[in-house]
């Protein structure tokens, strides 16, 4: 993603008249007339020039033309150079700051609770579809292993870090165990794992297999199996999303082909982690339309997102996706100040 310092920068009354157009598609959602423009904006130029411009700006790849007798469309070319001319950081209005302060003050909430309800509070607030993960999974420090009895040489088992965030996952297993000897796993795999990190933890479990080899069958090979197991099935950071359905709610996706490609994004949720784990930046909310999105799914939509942290310690991530045709502004900001909160409450 290039750097606004890399893009090539447009002379004022341009840029003035392409801010112009995005915020009047923004707006409508309709293709933008030259007319239009001279109307509803005091750009100090006569209608002729504003086509001659616009005309221009087309050539350039900022503006495209449905039909010949239709007005212009930002593309996400303009999109982009829109948002580079946005303050570094819009503020959240009044009202919605109190919102969101009312939101986190209750305290009592489970921390893990607490980031899949941000998914709904921001999509809530925006109207669009949000996404909330983590805490992330190499981060944590990990207090306990349990495991349930489920049903026949099926188990119940559950990754519990200090703090929050439990992993839980369904086991097969080789034999039918009793609680009680599945109490005993657990209390052999606690004290085999706590204190380490997930990474630290694989290596510990894998040296202790390696001992136990000639045992095969023995109940500490069977115990380190399943932990071994249960740590894999817990990499993949949690992604709680709210509010797919708001995408068919946008005229840009009336198509269902691009509704579906969202909806298709949304479910894969290890795809998702990963996309916007590269696209946030723990200082600043950042910003990837269109394209700029490493998932081809999400190549017609714009996605913000911020992270969320501990101290000097990202932990997660927090996201609003919606159409190109987005208010960047207040996104930006909620999303942002949205982190900004979170990550007091988590402190």
């Amino acid at each position: 993603m290039a750097t606004p310092e890399q893009r090539p920068e447009l002379e004022p009354r341009r840029r003035a008249l392409l801010r112009a157009i995005v915020q009047e598609f923004i707006d409508t959602a309709q293709a933008v007339s030259s007319r239009r423009i001279a109307q509803n904006y005091v750009l100090g130029v006569r209608p002729a020039t504003v086509r001659n411009i616009m005309a221009g700006l087309e050539q350039e790849g900022y503006l495209y033309q449905p039909h010949t007798s239709a007005g212009r469309i930002p593309t996400a070319k303009a999109f982009r150079h829109f948002v580079d001319g946005l303050t570094p950081c819009p503020e959240v209005g009044l009202r919605e700051r109190a919102q969101i302060e009312f939101y986190y003050s209750d305290h009592a909430r489970d921390p893990a609770q607490l980031v899949r309800d941000t998914s709904g509070l921001l999509s809530t607030l925006t109207g669009h579809t949000a996404v909330a993960t983590g805490p992330c999974f190499d981060l944590m420090t990990l207090e306990r292993i349990e495991l349930v009895y489920l049903r026949t040489c099926q188990v119940t088992a559950l990754l519990v870090p200090a703090g929050a965030g439990v992993r839980d996952c369904v086991l097969e297993t080789t034999r039918d165990y009793t609680q009680d000897d599945l109490n005993r796993v657990s209390n052999f795999m606690t004290s085999l794992i706590k204190g380490c990190t997930p990474e630290q933890a694989k290596i510990r479990v894998s040296r202790a297999l390696q001992e136990q080899r000639t045992r095969a069958h023995s109940l500490v090979h069977e115990a380190l199996q399943l932990g071994a197991d249960l740590l894999v099935r817990s990499e993949f950071d949690a992604v709680y999303v709210q509010g797919s359905a708001r995408v068919l709610d946008r005229p840009e996706f009336a198509e269902p082909k691009k509704a579906q490609e969202l909806l298709d994004a949304l479910e894969d949720r290890a795809a998702l982690a990963k996309a916007l784990g590269q696209i946030v930046d723990q200082s600043n909310p950042n910003v990837a339309i269109g394209h700029e999105n490493t998932d081809a799914r999400l190549s017609e939509f714009s996605v913000v997102a911020a992270a969320y942290a501990s101290g000097p310690v990202r932990l997660g991530s927090l996201a609003v996706i919606g159409p190109l045709r987005m208010d960047y502004g207040r996104v930006i900001a909620l999303v942002d100040y949205t982190a900004r909160v979170l990550s007091r409450v988590w402190n």
